[in-house]
C-alpha cells in the first residue's frame, strides 16, 4: 500500500484515503466537517498525521507504518468506535438537554448502530505521533448533528475508546499523552 502525504498549511501532514466502513454516513468534507452534501459519504476521508506536537520533517518509515496500521484495522477499529458511542449517546443526549421538539430532529433516540448514519459523518482521521504497546492513537473527527460548531471527536488506543468529546478530543495531543502514562 503506497500513501501519498502532502504538507498542509505548513502545520500537518496529511493524505486522502477510502474507508469503507464510513460509506453511507453523513458527507461532512467542509471546513470544520460540516456538512457538504445532502448526498452519503462514500467513505472518502482525509488522514492527519500528528496534527499536533511534530514539525514538517518528512514521515518516517515508522510514522508511515502508524498509518497503514490504522487502515488495515479500520473495521474493527469503526466497530469499536460505533459501540462505545451507542452506549455513550443517552449521556450525550442528557448533556445537551435538548427539548423533545429538539431532540426529535438534532439527537434523536437511535435503536441501532446503524441509525447513526443519519446524525454523524467522518470529517478526518488523526493519527497521533506516540504509541503505546506498539499502537498508535488515532483521533476520529466527525460532524453531527446535535453540535454544528464543536462536532464530535472520538480518541482511541488501538481498538479502545479513551475519549468521546467534542471534535477536539480528536486532535489534542495531551488527552493521547495523558493516557500513554497510566500503567
Amino acid at each position: 500500500m503506497t500513501l501519498i502525504f502532502e504538507i498542509e498549511e505548513d502545520l500537518w501532514w496529511q493524505t486522502k484515503v477510502n474507508l469503507p466502513t464510513w460509506s453511507g454516513f453523513q458527507s461532512r468534507d467542509d471546513s470544520y466537517g460540516s456538512n457538504d452534501s445532502e448526498e452519503s459519504s462514500n467513505g472518502d476521508v482525509t488522514i492527519v498525521f500528528a496534527p499536533e506536537g511534530r514539525d514538517i520533517a518528512p514521515l518516517t518509515k515508522d510514522e508511515i507504518e502508524s498509518v497503514k496500521w490504522v487502515l488495515e484495522n479500520e473495521a474493527s477499529l469503526s466497530k469499536s468506535l460505533l459501540s462505545s458511542l451507542r452506549e455513550a449517546y443517552p449521556s450525550l443526549q442528557e448533556d445537551y438537554g435538548y427539548t423533545e421538539q429538539n431532540k426529535i430532529e438534532y439527537m434523536p433516540n437511535i435503536k441501532c448502530q446503524d441509525d447513526f448514519r443519519n446524525l454523524i459523518g467522518l470529517h478526518s482521521v488523526n493519527v497521533h505521533p506516540i504509541q503505546k504497546d506498539g499502537m498508535p492513537y488515532i483521533g476520529f473527527e466527525f460532524g453531527c448533528t446535535w453540535d454544528p460548531e464543536h462536532g464530535l471527536g472520538v480518541l482511541m488506543h488501538g481498538n479502545r475508546v479513551v475519549e468521546i468529546g467534542g471534535a477536539d478530543t480528536a486532535i489534542l495531543l495531551w488527552i493521547a499523552e495523558k493516557d500513554a502514562e497510566k500503567p
